[in-house]
């Protein structure tokens, strides 16, 4: 009897603490038809670190509210990019992954996978959130390209008087 107390005891205890250590799930926000949840905040704060480590020192609300507005933006870069473009192309897309890893110090795409692991972001997702946002700024590029105009002339001699002026300090 006592084995049998102490068995149930053992269960309920096990049962209840799983069910304190879930995670409730709740929407965020909702852009078109896609929703953004808590748990998908979490997962972007995870991303922007990996892009800038110094967010870490804005606080709690205000880092969750970057991270969720980060997201509203993709979705809506990727539903302009779906409009605009058919399938890109793998060898660009892992340019792009390169260029990336290369960047942040890394000589193989193995040794950042394992660096991503550590960190519990997912590679694949990095992947797509790196190619939206390169596409985007094609896209971008593309639609102002005719509507920039750059006077090499005038940037020249700005340049010759920011250091002439420094020669003189």
């Amino acid at each position: 009897m006592l084995i049998k107390k102490n068995l149930l005891y053992f269960f309920i205890t096990f049962f209840f603490y799983n069910f304190a250590k879930s995670q409730e799930i709740l929407i965020v926000s909702k852009v078109d038809d896609e929703i953004i949840t808590n748990i998908d905040v979490k997962v972007e704060k995870k991303y922007l670190l990996l892009l800038n480590d110094n967010l870490n020192k804005l606080s709690k609300k205000e880092f969750s509210k970057l991270a969720e507005n980060s997201l509203i933006r993709e979705i809506i870069k990727k539903k302009e990019i779906d409009k605009s473009f058919i399938k890109q192309d793998q060898k660009i897309e892992n340019k792009i992954v390169k260029d990336f890893y290369t960047k942040l110090g890394f000589n193989s795409k193995n040794k950042f996978i394992e660096f991503l692991n550590k960190k519990n972001i997912n590679f694949e997702e990095l992947k797509k959130k790196l190619v939206i946002e390169a596409m985007w700024n094609q896209i971008i590029y593309n639609k102002f390209k005719n509507k920039v105009k750059i006077d090499k002339k005038t940037i020249e001699q700005e340049i010759l008087n920011y250091f002439n002026s420094k020669k003189k300090k």
